[in-house]
């Protein structure tokens, strides 16, 4: 099944190949909502704000800024907006997370923009291929809940986000640093304690749908 995963790619990953990293984000809101909220430790709420969040701060890009000037993705987990791409100049960088730090709802600007000329549509690709396979090598460790940690590669500079226990986000950081095209791997997560994570786990088990 595994080999299947990487040689049969599914249409959605394909899309991703073109899309990963592009200006404007395409969202399909119901779907993949529905299915993060069952096992992601944020609350629905948050998840929706969230996704909110990353609408609102491309919309605030696309009118403020050029294309030919940044090349920004804006990745937000629990109201943390993440800031990767590529800008022309540091003033520009600034801005922009001036500008995000403004949009409803952020907590926190983390700011991770590169100064220079625009990735390649293939650098996107590799990305996403890594990303993909990060993702896989997670699934495979029965110790850690893959669901919980977010993936985001950036010309092969991975960053990881979630709510996790320091043992969860060591093992995530070792996992991915060890993957095939991986640079570096940035620890953006939210750390709380084994029993946090307990009780925010058993909440979330409690939600399931009961067979």
């Amino acid at each position: 099944m595994r080999k299947e995963f990487f040689t049969r790619l599914s249409p959605i990953l394909i899309l991703a190949f073109f899309l990963e990293g592009c200006y404007f984000p395409v969202v399909a809101t119901g779907v993949v909502a529905t299915a993060v909220a069952v096992t992601d430790r944020r609350t629905a709420g948050i998840i929706l704000e969230d996704e909110t969040i990353e609408l609102k701060s491309m919309n605030e890009l696309s009118k403020n800024f050029s294309k030919d000037d940044i090349s920004v993705a804006v990745t937000s987990f629990n109201r943390a907006a993440l800031l990767t791409g590529w800008v022309a100049k540091e003033k520009i960088s600034q801005d922009i997370a001036a500008l995000i730090a403004n949009v409803e709802n952020v907590r926190e600007i983390i700011n991770e923009l590169n100064i220079g000329p625009k990735a390649t549509g293939k650098m996107f690709a590799r990305d996403t291929i890594l990303t993909a396979k990060i993702k896989a090598s997670f699934i495979d460790e029965e110790k850690l809940n893959a669901n919980a940690v977010k993936v985001k590669t950036e010309s092969g500079i991975v960053f990881l986000m979630g709510i996790v226990t320091q043992r969860e986000a060591d093992l995530a950081a070792d996992i991915a640093s060890r993957v095939k095209g991986t640079k570096r791997v940035i620890k953006v997560f939210e750390v709380k304690s084994e029993t946090e994570i307990a009780n925010i786990d058993a909440v979330i088990n409690s939600q399931k749908p009961k067979k």
